[in-house]
């Protein structure tokens, strides 16, 4: 049986995997409530997108919602997990494609997200790390 991320660190890849794919699946969705639902509500996160730190689940249910209104077509698609082997944390490297709404502008862009799990096995901090000038360029177009 594989443990939780709550219960381990590096040490067992398919917990490290299934949490993954748990959290690519809420995103490939467009599911704001269940990429919420596995984010604590003490949450600080970070996203390019906004520009400062955001806190709690009700922050990254909106972004999720948002991004939903604003690629309605969009995909992350898994590059590699890398995690932690002291602490439960992993970076999920990724790759987004998505067409702008009401355009035929098509976005493309690699990042990771660094997520903190804590021992109840949410999200505590969420580090999302891309070039935001390069996003930008393509919705403008």
């Amino acid at each position: 049986m594989t443990t939780s991320m709550a219960e381990t660190a590096a040490t067992d890849i398919g917990a490290v995997e299934e949490f993954g794919d748990r959290w690519a699946k809420a995103w490939n969705e467009h599911d704001a409530d269940a990429v919420a639902a596995m984010c604590a509500d003490d949450l600080v996160y970070d996203e390019p997108a906004l520009r400062e730190t955001a806190y709690g689940r009700e922050s990254i249910r909106e972004f999720v919602a948002n991004m939903a209104r604003t690629f309605p077509d969009y995909v992350f698609t898994r590059e590699g997990y890398y995690a932690e082997t002291t602490r439960r944390a992993v970076v999920v490297s990724w790759r987004f494609v998505g067409t702008v709404a009401g355009t035929d502008r098509r976005v493309e862009f690699h990042g990771d997200d660094r997520l903190e799990v804590g021992e109840d096995g949410l999200i505590h901090a969420y580090r999302c790390l891309y070039d935001n000038k390069f996003v930008e360029r393509q919705v403008r177009g």
